[in-house]
Order: structure tokens, then sequence, then C-alpha cells
């Protein structure tokens, strides 16, 4: 079943290639770009409810304390205690649409990357790169930048608090996509592109919602 669907989508693929005039790098590009698409509604609900729940527990952070202080002695009223203040906040676990979109992305990007792998062995040159087969420090260099775009953009991330903690995830996919193949970094590049747009995104989604609303005219 797992070969079936690797190989519906290399199918795919090909026939996107050569629909673009045999280039499988701008198919590969066009697979991502779609693909993240497809999934920006659920991925921006996921990243849009995780922020509200960092902003709420960040907003509780006194009575969270309070509530410590208060049952210091006591694990099992400070579980209780927590618990209904999460309830009366409509705080949750944390879990809910992140999960969901995670087990709808594992096996779809797992997918989609055996796919291309399989597609762009033997495939040629696209723009600057000689095979797509190979790695290419510069577009390694250019999925880091998206990373970087789209961390700039986070709203859950306020200048006052970045820290090299939070650009690691730049430093990681540099170091991770510079072994890659050039098929596989076309690929993270399309996805990053759209994960730049999400981020763009969900900063106007969160701004509009903590902006006051207008007093009515009397």
């Amino acid at each position: 079943m797992w070969s079936a669907f690797v190989d519906a989508l290399g199918a795919l693929l090909a026939q996107w290639a050569h629909a673009l005039d045999g280039s499988y790098g701008a198919a590969v590009i066009v697979m991502a770009i779609v693909v993240r698409l497809a999934l920006l509604p659920m991925t921006l609900h996921a990243a849009e409810q995780a922020w509200h729940r960092q902003h709420t527990l960040a907003r509780l952070k006194p009575e969270l304390a309070r509530l410590r202080e208060r049952h210091a002695k006591d694990p099992s009223a400070y579980a209780s205690a927590l618990q209904a203040l999460y309830r009366k906040h409509h705080v949750t676990g944390g879990l809910g649409s992140g999960m969901l979109t995670a087990m709808v992305q594992a096996p779809l990007g797992a997918g989609i990357y055996a796919a291309i792998r399989h597609s762009v062995a033997g495939a040629g040159s696209f723009l600057w790169i000689g095979r797509l087969a190979r790695p290419d420090l510069w577009l390694a260099f250019m999925v880091a930048l998206l990373s970087g775009a789209a961390i700039l953009l986070n709203p859950a991330l306020p200048e006052q608090t970045r820290t090299l903690l939070h650009w690691l995830p730049v430093i990681v996919t540099l170091l991770v996509t510079w072994h890659l193949s050039a098929g596989l970094c076309l690929y993270w590049a399309g996805a990053g592109s759209v994960g730049v747009l999400q981020a763009a995104l969900l900063r106007r989604r969160v701004h509009r919602a903590a902006r006051p609303a207008p007093s009515p005219r009397r």
C-alpha cells in the first residue's frame, strides 16, 4: 500500500514535469506549493490556536504564580485549581488541531520525499543546479533564509525575547538541506515559501484580534 502511494505521487510528479517542458525541478516546486496551500487552512488554524493558548498563558502568569504559592504543599489541590483556571479561560491541552495536522502532514510528507528522491535520481539540471540528485549549497542557503523569514514574521516571538535558541531551526535547516539532494531542497523551498505566507497571515490575524474594539458612537 505504501509503495503504491509513493508510485502514485511519482507518477503525478512525472506528469507535471512533462507539462512543464520536462523540468522536474519546476514540477517539485509546483507540487510543494500545491500541497502546502491545500494544507494551509489546517496548519494556519493550528498555529492560530497555539498562539492564542500561548497568549492566554502569558496573561495568566501572575495568577498561576499565586496558585503555585497557595498550594505549594498540596499538589493535588494545585492540579485541581489549575484545571479549573484553564477551564475558566478556555485553555486547551495544546494537542487537538496541532496533533491532527501532524498526523496528516507526516505520512504525506514522507511519501512525497520518497517519490521525489526516486524521481530525481536520473534528472538533469534546473536553473543553476547541475544535477537535482546532488546537494546544492546555494539552494540550502535559500531554504534557510525562508525559514528565517518565517521566524521573523512569527507573532509568537516578540523582538525582546528572540534568542539564539529561537534561531536554532534556521541553523538546523541549513545543516540538513546542505546534505540533501537539490530535488528535495526544492520541495523544502517551495513549502517554505508557503510557510512564510502562513506566518504573515497569522501575524495579520493575531494583530487584528489584539486590536481594541472601536468605541460605539454616541
